[in-house]
């Protein structure tokens, strides 16, 4: 009998996976449905045809504008009928809507569902233990997400005994912004005047050594903001990451609107680093449209590894960020369900967060709570902090968890510009 639990396992472990028994339980279903007609959707898609399974349609909000995919029309979601019988391999990277259109699945009658990405880990991913990993093919093709991947994860995991390992880590390097998102899940519109600054380089420098440092192995790290290119000493940022070798890959997450610099291009020319690039044209000017353009190009001559994002026709209302009074009970259970920690953890001016949520609650001065952070810079010892941040990740809960309630539904697009004020609640 075919468990789809453990077939997730073997594909997040790093090993090898014999891809019979998935193939025949997709061949099993009447209907083939192929959610996200973008890269992963679209090498997903070849992947199976080549496997002679037939596939019935793609969906896709944009299906007006793609229309086909690997010769299938592409139509909206929902558009089936034939729930029972129905297979929905879902192939929408973005980890910040993947919760809600999920959950959208299942209140739609949507039962039986394939996350695309770990099927891409498990019978498509070329690397595994024996091989190490390529980041042209793991941050440059867009084919899979590199920084929420369990099995680039588990490939460059220390095998030391009682060591100390760790999914991803983010670096804020600044809380400045050249967008106004209305709907940001850092919150930076909700920093004042004088809380819109970049982190020190001394201090970014020094969290970076004590941080990795103090760890066994990392599977990804991000740099971001805020928007990181609006920090003069970016380049100087990237090459003290790059000197560390206990990490896979470094991604730089920019929404490309801010004129990139040459001199913050030097050293970045490295085969774990890639450029990000955020793709939120339908929201912003025509000269942001024009400097995202140029910005690309410049990366691109630079020799720079890359992406563009996806346009992205629907975006996640965060949480609120007053404290919501819940018993240590409900936080408990909270830590527990939720897919951030420590998959999403961040390092700010000295300080480890739980996530952007918990750096949020704390960087704006609405709580600060002992417990929701580690002191990196006050740590004396690479032992002292390693033990610090071992029992940091297992903590039963947050404090800042009793702020949250999650994401709060979704909006017309991504980026929207604009201001809610998410001290408050919300009337949605």
């Amino acid at each position: 009998m075919f468990i789809l639990e453990n077939f997730y396992k073997e594909a997040h472990s790093g090993e090898r996976v014999d891809d019979k028994e998935m193939i025949n339980y997709i061949k099993s279903f009447k209907h083939v449905i192929i959610w996200g007609g973008s890269y992963l959707g679209s090498a997903v898609g070849k992947y199976l045809l080549s496997k002679g399974i037939v596939i019935d349609k793609y969906w896709d909000m944009r299906a007006e504008e793609l229309k086909i995919v690997n010769d299938i029309e592409v139509m909206l979601p929902f558009s089936l009928e034939d729930k029972e019988n129905t297979i929905i391999i879902f192939c929408i990277g973005n980890n910040v809507i993947r919760g809600t259109l999920l959950k959208k699945l299942g209140e739609n009658g949507y039962s039986k569902v394939i996350r695309g990405d770990y099927l891409y880990m498990g019978l498509i991913c070329p690397f595994d233990k024996t091989t190490g990993i390529d980041s042209k093919q793991c941050q440059g093709t867009m084919c899979c997400r590199s920084i929420f991947c369990q099995r680039l994860s588990n490939i460059v995991k220390s095998e030391q005994e009682n060591s100390l390992h760790t999914f991803s880590i983010t670096f804020i390097v600044n809380s400045r912004c050249s967008l106004g998102c209305k709907c940001c899940t850092s919150y930076m519109n909700a920093y004042p005047k004088e809380k819109r600054k970049d982190v020190p380089l001394e201090q970014i420098c020094e969290d970076i050594d004590k941080f990795f440092d103090a760890m066994d192995s990392v599977g990804t790290v991000t740099v971001m903001g805020g928007e990181p290119f609006m920090h003069p000493d970016l380049s100087k940022i990237i090459q003290k990451l790059l000197s560390k070798k206990n990490f896979g890959v470094v991604s730089i997450a920019t929404s490309g609107t801010y004129p990139i610099k040459e001199e913050q291009l030097e050293g970045l020319n490295d085969k774990r680093l890639n450029i990000s690039f955020s793709n939120y044209e339908q929201s912003i000017t025509e000269n942001q449209k024009k400097m995202f353009y140029k910005n690309v190009e410049m990366v691109k001559d630079a020799g720079i590894s890359y992406t563009v994002g996806v346009v992205m026709p629907e975006w996640s209302i965060p949480s609120t960020l007053y404290d919501l009074g819940n018993s240590e009970e409900i936080m408990i259970r909270k830590k527990r369900g939720c897919i951030q920690p420590p998959r999403c953890m961040q390092v700010k001016n000295g300080k480890l967060h739980p996530c952007d949520f918990g750096t949020a609650v704390y960087s704006l001065g609405i709580a600060d709570y002992e417990m929701d952070y580690v002191d990196i810079k006050n740590s004396n010892s690479k032992e002292e902090l390693k033990e610090k941040i071992r029992n940091y990740i297992d903590q039963p809960y947050y404090r800042t968890c009793g702020h949250c309630v999650g994401l709060q539904g979704l909006t017309s697009k991504a980026a929207e510009q604009g201001f809610i004020d998410f001290t408050k609640p919300l009337n949605l």
